[in-house]
């Protein structure tokens, strides 16, 4: 069960630099339940319901911001769920300034896919960055 969870962490972080939205959105289950920490001026939906609502929050997201890496300082898995720690390194596509926050996924499979996902991120790096 810990090599799926790992698994699909890998892909979900993989598919995201790669701006495969449709990719990444394909690894959720059709009911989900979703929580990101709210950045004022940010784009993207803070409801996210379903596979497709997963698709446009990963479209807004890079809308706004290039992904151009992850850092990762740890993974801790437990059965289905693991928590992964690290740093998102970005771009803002307005203004072509680099930016990075710390951040904190949770994730939770059901049946292979991920069935909770939470985000924890420095808010006020963001906000500022997209002011």
């Amino acid at each position: 069960m810990s090599d799926d969870v790992t698994m699909v962490v890998e892909r979900l972080i993989a598919r995201w630099t790669a701006k495969d939205t449709t990719g990444v959105s394909r690894l959720f289950s059709e009911d989900l339940r979703w929580w990101t920490a709210p950045v004022p001026g940010a784009p993207w939906p803070t409801v996210v319901r379903n596979r497709r609502e997963v698709e446009a929050f990963f479209l807004a997201f890079q809308s706004v911001l290039e992904l151009t890496g992850v850092t990762t300082r740890g993974l801790v898995v437990h059965r289905p769920e693991a928590v992964l720690m690290g740093r998102l390194h970005a771009r803002v596509v307005a203004s072509h300034l680099p930016v990075s926050c710390e951040f904190a996924l949770s994730i939770s499979l059901r049946g292979g896919l991920i069935h909770e996902f939470r985000v924890y991120a420095d808010t006020f790096v963001l906000a500022r960055a997209l002011a």
